[in-house]
C-alpha cells in the first residue's frame, strides 16, 4: 500500500501527498543518466574535433580540462537545470511521473534544487547509488540525503482528471454554433460564462447553498458575470481570495500536483448553486 503524507498548507487546504517508492525513482534516474551519457558521447566527438585543430600540445590540455569541467556541469548542472526550469522536473522524473517539492507541498526554488543535487556525491557512494537507496529505503517519506539536506520530497504526480477542484465541463455538441460565437466579444463571454452550467463539483463537496451565506453566495454570483471583464491574472487573484476562506466549509481538496484554478472553481460553485435553485423551483412547481 502507498504512503501518504498529508500536509496542511497556508491557506487551511489539505494536500495528499505520494512519496515516490525506490523502483520508479530508480528508473528515472536511469533514464537521466542514459540522456547524460548521450550528451557526453556527442559533446566529447564535437570537442575533440574542436581541439584536434590546435594541435596535440595544446589541444591535449583544452580537451582534458574541457573534460572535466563538462563532466562535473554535466552530472549536476544537468539536474539543477531541469528541475529548475521544469518545476522539480528532469525528463526522467517527466516520464515516470514524479515531481520535486518541498516538504509542505511548495514549488521548490533554485536553493533547494541546488543542495540536493549538489549532494547527490555522497548519495551516489560507494557506488552506483548505494547510500541514496538505503536511505530512501529506511526513509519513511523515501528522502535520500539531498532530500534531507535541502528540505525536499520525490513525490508521484497523480493523473488530473480535474484542474484541481473536479469539475469537468461536457464536451460542446454543436461546432457551427461554436464557431458562429466568435464572431462578438459578447458573445464569447457569454458562451465561456455557459460551459460552468455543465460543471460538476465532487461528489465529496458539500452543498454550497447550505454552508454559504447569502451574503457570500451574493458575491461569487457578481465575481462569475463580472469576471470575463478583468483580466486572466486579475481574474485569478480575485477568485483566490473569495474561494480560498471557504475551501475548508466547503469540504473541497486540490489534486497535488495539478494547479487550481480559483476563478473557475468560483464559477463552479455559482453553477451548482444556480442548479440547486433551478431544482427547488421546478420542484415547486410541481
Amino acid at each position: 500500500m502507498a504512503r501518504t503524507i498529508e500536509v496542511l498548507t497556508p491557506e487551511n487546504i489539505t494536500l495528499s501527498l505520494e512519496p515516490a517508492g525506490i523502483g520508479t525513482r530508480f528508473g528515472a534516474v536511469l533514464l537521466d543518466m542514459l540522456i547524460q551519457f548521450g550528451i557526453a558521447i556527442g559533446g566529447s566527438i564535437l570537442l575533440g574535433m574542436g581541439t584536434g585543430l590546435l594541435g596535440w600540445n595544446v589541444g591535449g590540455t583544452v580537451f582534458e580540462v574541457s573534460l572535466i569541467i563538462g563532466g562535473f556541469l554535466l552530472l549536476f548542472g544537468y539536474f539543477i537545470l531541469f528541475e529548475t526550469i521544469w518545476n522539480g522536473q528532469t525528463p526522467g522524473k517527466k516520464a515516470f511521473g514524479l515531481r520535486v517539492v518541498k516538504d509542505g507541498g511548495r514549488p521548490v526554488d533554485f536553493l533547494a534544487v541546488a543542495i540536493r543535487n549538489l549532494v547527490r556525491l555522497a548519495d551516489f557512494l560507494p557506488g552506483v547509488y548505494a547510500f541514496g537507496a538505503g536511505a530512501i529505503f529506511f526513509n519513511r517519506q523515501y528522502k535520500r540525503f539531498g532530500d534531507m539536506a535541502a528540505g525536499t520530497i520525490v513525490i508521484r504526480e497523480r493523473e488530473a482528471r480535474t484542474l484541481g477542484f473536479a469539475w469537468k465541463p461536457e464536451p460542446k455538441k454543436n461546432p457551427k454554433q461554436d464557431a458562429n460565437v466568435s464572431k462578438s466579444v459578447a458573445a464569447a463571454q457569454l458562451a465561456a460564462a455557459a460551459q460552468f452550467k455543465n460543471a460538476r463539483l465532487p461528489e465529496t463537496a458539500t452543498n454550497p447553498d447550505v454552508v454559504l451565506t447569502h451574503g457570500e453566495q451574493a458575491l461569487m454570483r457578481r465575481f462569475a458575470l463580472r469576471r470575463w471583464e478583468m483580466t486572466p491574472d486579475d481574474a485569478e487573484r480575485m477568485g483566490y481570495r473569495i474561494i480560498v476562506p471557504l475551501v475548508s466549509r466547503l469540504n473541497l481538496q486540490f489534486v497535488a500536483g495539478a494547479p487550481p484554478h480559483y476563478a473557475d472553481l468560483v464559477s463552479t460553485v455559482v453553477a451548482e448553486l444556480d442548479r440547486t435553485q433551478e431544482e427547488r423551483d421546478a420542484g415547486r412547481t410541481l
